[in-house]
């Protein structure tokens, strides 16, 4: 249980389910999720060839099945082959991510109950309304470019509807009755992945965060799943996640290609 749980965190991309209208690839060597109208494509879980020559060959079958997509997003985690994975791909032309991105994160899980927080209101997002605030919360609180901001709003609808049918889960926190804070999550064998979370910048310190961590831990519960799962950024959500009991289970080098 721990082990899958772990693997969730490191490697979400294999255990989720795929976006409606997108495409997974997966062998022995690495997991290739394709998004809906090739908007963006995600590789994870690389276990490459010590080999030079196999090794690149693998990395040029990758970029042939993406050419096109502008934005190519490579998650190599501590189990990813060989060690020093990261920086041969650095030496084949990938580079740093582009923001929000960071170059650098953490795989975290939490199988212990964390606190409650009874001063901040939760509630599911249920309505298309309620979506669309949550959508202008994690703009608000991120480093979006225009184009980013502009392509989101523009997909708002259908990327609601998509989500709907698969099944993926999302809340917004209340300060006052005022919605300021979103977080999603999606369901996998292993566990809950949190997919995602943002709190107005006026709004942090009031608890928020910490009542989405528990609103999706009360889910993964209600839905018999033994943990939650999540990809942290180092400087800001890690050092609150270890606060609530989460704890590191890989590194995450993120790379462009």
């Amino acid at each position: 249980m721990g082990v899958d749980l772990r693997n969730l965190a490191e490697d979400p991309d294999f255990y989720l389910l795929p976006p409606e209208e997108g495409e997974r690839i997966a062998d022995e060597r690495f997991c290739l999720l394709i998004a809906s109208e090739r908007r963006r494509a995600d590789v994870c879980r690389l276990r490459l060839s010590e080999e030079p020559r196999l090794l690149e060959g693998a990395v040029e079958e990758i970029l042939d099945r993406v050419r096109g997509i502008t934005t190519v997003v490579w998650n190599v985690g501590s189990s990813a082959q060989p060690a020093d994975l990261p920086a041969r791909l650095r030496a084949l032309g990938l580079r740093e991510p582009d923001p929000p991105l960071d170059a650098v994160a953490a795989a975290m899980i939490l199988t212990e109950e964390p606190v409650s927080v009874d001063d901040v209101e939760v509630r599911r997002i249920e309505t298309f309304d309620d979506h669309l605030i949550g959508l202008e919360i994690l703009l608000a609180a991120d480093t979006w470019s225009a184009e980013a901001r502009a392509g989101k709003r523009a997909r708002a609808e259908k990327t609601f509807e998509l989500q709907r049918r698969r099944g993926d889960l999302q809340w917004l926190a209340c300060l006052d009755g005022t919605p300021v804070a979103w977080a999603a999550a999606e369901r996998a064998s292993p566990g809950l992945f949190l997919a995602g979370g943002a709190t107005l910048p006026e709004a942090r310190g009031h608890g928020c965060y910490r009542a989405l961590v528990r609103a999706r831990w009360d889910e993964a519960v209600r839905l018999g799943l033994p943990g939650l799962a999540v990809q942290a950024q180092y400087a800001s959500s890690a050092p609150i996640l270890r606060g609530l009991g989460f704890v590191e289970a890989a590194t995450i080098h993120t790379l462009q290609s």
